[in-house]
C-alpha cells in the first residue's frame, strides 16, 4: 500500500453522521408517523451520544408511493412530518447544539404525482413535455418500450401514455419518473431549489440516486450482461449492463457543477453522493483535483463477510482509489439494507467489533439509526408491507425469495426506534397509537433505555468510541497504514493511523479466541477497549499483546515521563 503516513488531511466534515429515517425515529403526535418535533425532542440523546451531524430522509411533500423519495413539492415539508416552522426550529435546536444538517434531496426524479409531471403527460405541446425523456416506442403501433432498458427494481424502464402515444422514461419506479437534465430549465431549477434549502442554512445534501442523472442521448440499447442480481461491484443486473443509463460522463460533470454552487456559501457546505458502480466509477464523483462531490457510499461494507481478511482487502482497495484529501465513507446499514445485527446474528461482540473499525478507519463513518443497540431486522410478509417494492414481488413463492439472499422488502430495516420496553417502545407519545410499521419485538430487551444503564452496552461502547474520536486528531484526521499480523490476518485485523506527531493503534480481534500478538510499542497506552471493565495491562510478561475474544482496542505508545531530580526526587522545572 502506498506509504501516505505523514500526510495531513484538513477537513471541515462531520466527525460521525448519524442517519435518521423520519417516518421511525420519534412520533410527537400521536398518528403513529414519526414527525419533526419527534425529532427535536430527541436531538439532546443523539448530542449524548456525540453526533454531530444528522442526515435526515426525505420529509419533503410527497403522497409517499414510497416513503418520502417520490417528491411533489420540493420547497414543502409533508403534513405527516410537520410544517416549515417546524422545521425552522429544528435546523435552529441543531445549530444551537453544534449540530449540521444533511438534507437528502432527490435530484433524479420527482413523483408522478408531481405537478410538473402532471402538465408533461397532459400533451405534447406542455411547456414542461421537455422536462422529462418521452420517445415513441417501436415495433408497428409503437407498442414496445423506446429500447431495452430494464429499471432498478425490474422490468422495463419505460410507462406509456396513450393520451399522447408516448413512452417516458423511469429508472426506479413508474411512479417516480426521471428528470430531463439535458432540458437548461430543469437543470436550472433544481439548483435554485438547493438554493432554496441551502438559504435557509442547511449544511449540505445528500443526493439520491445521483449516478441515474443523465441517459445516454441517442437511448441506445444497453449490452447483454449475464449478472442476474445486482451487487455492490456493479450496476449490471437482469441479464443488462447500464452502459448508457448510469454513470455518464455528464453525471461527473454536473458533480463539478454542484460542488461549485455549494462552494458560494459560508460557513462551507457538504455533498455526499448515493451512486453505484466499480471504485474507478465512483471515483469519477471526486471530480478532478477534489472539485466534485465530497464523498459518496462506499456499499460493499454492507455486504462485506465479517472476515479481517475481507475487510483488510476492501479497505486497501478504497485506500488506494481514493488518497488523502479525498475522504472514504463508512457505512454498515441505511434505509435500504438489511440491519448490521441481523447479518451478524445477533452477535455483540461481533458488533462492538464493527462499531470499533467504523469509527477509527480514514474517512467518515455513518450510523443509521438504531444501529448504535443494534436493533435487528423485521420479518415482514411482502403481502403485507408498506414498500412498493415488496409489494411488487409478493406474488413470488417463499421458496424463492430465500434463495436471492437478501430481502425483497425495506420494510424489515424501517421499523420503529426502540425507545424503551414499553407500549410501541416508547416511539409515539400515544401509547395506542398503531404505529405505520409493527415495532419489532426484540424491543423489551433492546432499547434505549436499558443500553444506557448498562456500561458494557453496545450503545456505551458507541459513545465511547465517538468521544474518543473527538478527542484523537489522529482518528479524526490522521492517515492510514494497514498493520501485518502474519497468520493471525484470519482473525486480526490491525493498523495505525497518524496525524503530525501523534499516533494511535488499532486492533481488532475477529475471532472468539484469545490472541497474542507483537506488540508494535513497547509499553502501550490503552486508550479504548470494548470490555468497558478492561485493565491496562495489554501486554503478557513476554511484551506480547493480549485480546481477549472479540475484542478490539485503541492503544497509543505511552508518553515517557520526565526524569526525575535524583537529588530530590522532583521533577525539575523547565524554563
Amino acid at each position: 500500500m502506498k506509504d501516505i503516513s505523514r500526510k495531513s488531511v484538513a477537513i471541515t466534515t462531520p466527525n460521525v453522521v448519524y442517519h435518521v429515517y423520519p417516518r421511525s425515529f420519534r412520533d410527537s403526535s400521536g398518528d403513529g408517523i414519526g414527525d419533526i418535533p419527534g425529532i427535536i425532542e430527541k436531538l439532546d440523546y443523539l448530542a449524548d451520544l456525540g453526533v454531530d451531524a444528522i442526515w435526515f430522509s426525505p420529509f419533503f411533500r410527497s403522497p409517499q408511493r414510497d416513503q418520502g423519495y417520490d417528491i411533489s413539492d420540493f420547497c414543502d415539508i409533508a403534513p405527516e412530518h410537520g410544517t416549515m416552522a417546524d422545521f425552522d426550529r429544528l435546523l435552529k435546536e441543531m445549530h444551537a447544539r453544534g449540530m449540521k444538517m444533511i438534507l437528502d434531496l432527490v435530484l433524479c426524479h420527482t413523483s408522478i404525482d408531481h405537478p410538473w409531471f402532471r402538465g408533461s403527460a397532459s400533451s405534447r405541446d406542455n411547456p414542461k413535455r421537455n422536462w422529462y425523456i418521452w420517445r415513441d416506442g417501436r415495433k408497428p403501433g409503437g407498442r414496445k418500450p423506446p429500447n431495452n432498458w430494464k429499471a432498478m427494481t425490474g422490468g422495463p424502464a419505460w410507462l406509456y401514455f396513450s393520451n399522447t402515444d408516448q413512452w417516458v422514461y423511469f429508472h426506479f419506479m413508474p411512479s417516480q419518473i426521471d428528470l430531463n437534465y439535458r432540458e437548461p430549465d430543469v437543470k436550472r431549477t433544481m439548483m435554485d431549489i438547493m438554493r432554496f434549502w441551502l438559504d435557509k442554512g442547511v449544511d449540505g445534501f445528500r443526493l439520491d440516486l445521483l449516478h441515474a442523472l443523465y441517459e445516454d442521448e441517442q437511448l441506445r440499447d444497453n449490452p447483454l450482461s449475464w449478472r442476474f442480481l445486482p451487487s455492490d461491484k456493479s450496476t449490471s443486473a437482469l441479464f443488462r449492463s447500464h452502459k448508457y443509463d448510469l454513470n455518464m460522463p455528464e453525471t461527473y460533470a454536473f458533480a463539478v457543477e454542484l460542488r461549485r454552487l455549494i462552494d458560494e456559501y459560508e460557513p462551507k457546505r457538504l455533498l455526499i453522493g448515493e451512486v453505484f458502480g466499480t471504485m474507478d466509477e465512483l471515483r469519477h464523483y471526486y471530480g478532478p483535483d477534489s472539485t466534485g462531490l465530497h464523498m459518496v457510499f462506499l456499499f460493499e461494507f454492507t455486504s462485506t463477510p465479517f472476515r479481517p481478511q475481507r475487510y483488510a482487502k476492501l479497505i486497501c482497495r478504497v485506500e488506494k482509489a481514493l488518497p488523502a484529501p479525498d475522504l472514504p465513507t463508512y457505512v454498515f446499514g441505511n434505509h435500504d439494507r438489511m440491519r448490521l445485527m441481523t447479518r451478524l446474528n445477533h452477535h455483540t461482540g461481533k458488533a462492538k467489533i464493527a462499531a470499533t473499525m467504523q469509527l477509527t478507519l480514514r474517512g467518515v463513518p455513518f450510523i443509521y439509526y438504531g444501529e448504535e443497540i443494534g436493533m435487528p431486522n423485521s420479518r415482514i410478509k411482502l403481502r403485507e408491507s408498506r414498500d412498493p417494492v415488496g409489494r411488487k414481488y409478493a406474488w413470488l413463492p417463499a421458496f424463492q425469495i430465500k434463495t436471492l439472499g437478501f430481502s425483497l422488502s425495506r420494510d424489515g430495516c424501517r421499523t420503529p426506534m426502540q425507545w424503551d420496553d414499553g407500549s410501541n417502545a416508547g416511539f409515539s407519545s400515544n401509547p395506542a397509537a398503531v404505529p405505520w410499521l409493527p415495532v419489532h419485538p426484540a424491543h423489551e430487551d433492546v432499547n434505549v433505555a436499558a443500553q444506557q444503564a448498562d456500561p458494557n452496552s453496545l450503545w456505551n461502547c458507541y459513545r465511547r468510541l465517538i468521544a474518543l474520536r473527538k478527542e484523537c486528531s489522529a482518528l479524526r484526521v490522521g492517515a492510514f497504514d494497514l498493520i501485518p499480523v502474519g497468520k493471525p490476518s484470519k482473525k486480526c485485523l490491525a493498523y495505525r493511523r497518524t496525524h503530525y506527531e501523534s499516533t494511535v493503534f488499532v486492533y481488532l480481534n475477529f475471532s472468539g479466541k484469545e490472541l497474542r500478538l507483537r506488540c508494535p510499542v513497547e509499553n502501550p497506552d490503552l486508550l479504548f477497549s470494548t470490555y468497558e471493565e478492561r485493565n491496562e495491562m495489554l501486554t503478557a510478561p513476554d511484551g506480547r499483546l493480549i485480546l481477549a475474544p472479540f475484542e478490539g482496542i485503541v492503544f497509543a505508545p505511552r508518553p515517557e515521563k520526565p526524569p526525575k531530580d535524583l537529588t530530590t526526587g522532583n521533577v525539575p522545572e523547565v524554563n
